[in-house]
């Protein structure tokens, strides 16, 4: 049973959105600092991690969309929560996406003009970084504060459990040991105590889980 005046405990989303924010500006420091000699051994990481952050951005997006984002419009209405302008966001940031995934694509391939084609790949996840940043601000200045001010602990924790459960086991593997990796250890401290599973998670997942060293050197 929540004690009366408690608040959900936000640590894993406001860790996902930190991880996010990271990640998206060192792969953009890292497809800027390619040249013609560096890209050929540098760009399949970049790719692969790129990858995986996309499978997590469009994650997060799943659970908000699915869970998180109606549970707040319940309470709040949709206008009180932006609910329109966070889903036109939404629809940007995959926009967005796509376009790193084809620039980056055609950087590989290798044809063309190296210069023209990276301009057009930093200015894509320049774009993307852009979006990103823009939305989880309106998040963290609407949507979170709701859902601390509106959402039962016990809602909250029920629709946590919800999104682990839609959750694939290889998504899991990546998630945790990521959101660890950026994290301070503070907050690794309060993220374990929050949600105990956790921490055996993250003890498994690690192993396989490397932070890759994306910018490298030229």
């Amino acid at each position: 049973m929540s004690v009366e005046g408690a608040k959900p405990d936000l640590i894993l989303v406001n860790l996902i959105h930190q991880s996010l924010r990271i990640d998206a500006t060192r792969l953009v420091d890292s497809v800027v600092a390619l040249n013609a000699k560096s890209a050929p051994s540098r760009l399949p990481a970049i790719k692969a991690f790129f990858e995986r952050y996309h499978d997590q951005l469009l994650l997060h997006h799943s659970h908000e969309d699915g869970l998180f984002f109606p549970a707040v419009e319940a309470r709040v209405g949709a206008d009180r929560m932006r609910l329109a302008e966070l889903t036109r966001q939404h629809e940007a940031l995959d926009s967005a996406l796509l376009a790193v995934s084809d620039e980056l694509t055609i950087l590989g391939d290798g044809g063309g003009s190296f210069a023209a084609q990276h301009a057009k790949a930093c200015g894509a996840l320049s774009s993307m970084d852009d979006a990103l940043t823009t939305h989880l601000d309106l998040e963290e200045a609407t949507v979170l504060p709701l859902v601390e001010s509106e959402i039962s602990v016990d809602d909250y924790k029920r629709l946590e459990t919800q999104a682990r459960h839609a959750t694939p086991r290889d998504r899991a593997r990546f998630m945790v040991p990521w959101v660890v990796a950026h994290a301070t250890p503070a907050q690794q401290g309060a993220l374990f105590r929050s949600a105990p599973p956790l921490r055996f998670v993250n003890l498994v997942a690690r192993r396989r889980y490397r932070r890759l060293d994306l910018v490298g050197t030229s």
